[in-house]
């Protein structure tokens, strides 16, 4: 199986660093696109003007992808968001494409050390109606456009 890694170039602040920051997602396939529900992304966007622990902002400069994927959606924007559970503060990122008539597509996870068996279409869908109906759940969520 070819490995594909999205290296992910946030803009660097000024005021703090000299060069700009990455992240890097492994590649997830799988037979069908793993959407993400329509209407997450805004409601997300909503509740983090009054959540404190729900950050979201614009940084994404650039999405590389390093190897051949198997399927290469030509992307519209990228959106990257990181999570972590309060119970068990395991750390969770997803680099999120959005396609043309596919709408937002999971592409990539991040620790790469995640099992990626465990996400499914309803692990996710679960995971997001948690992220938006139970944000008390999660000690941070960090919702970040290109």
């Amino acid at each position: 199986m070819n490995s594909v890694i999205y290296k992910v170039i946030f803009r660097a602040h000024q005021q703090f660093e000299t060069k700009n920051l990455t992240l890097s997602f492994k590649n997830i396939e799988f037979e069908k696109p793993l959407s993400i529900p329509l209407k997450f992304i805004l409601e997300l966007k909503k509740i983090s003007e009054k959540n404190n622990h729900i950050i979201n902002f614009q940084n994404i400069e650039e999405v590389l992808t390093i190897g051949n994927p198997t399927v290469d959606y030509p992307y519209n924007y990228y959106l990257v968001i990181l999570y972590t559970s309060k119970s068990d503060t395991k750390k969770i990122g997803y680099l999120i494409g959005n396609v043309k008539n596919l709408g937002d597509i999971i592409i990539g996870v991040w620790p790469f050390n995640f099992h990626i068996k465990e996400i499914t279409e309803d692990y996710v869908i679960k995971t997001c109606n948690d992220i938006i109906e139970n944000p008390e759940k999660f000690s941070s969520i960090c919702l970040i456009t290109q």
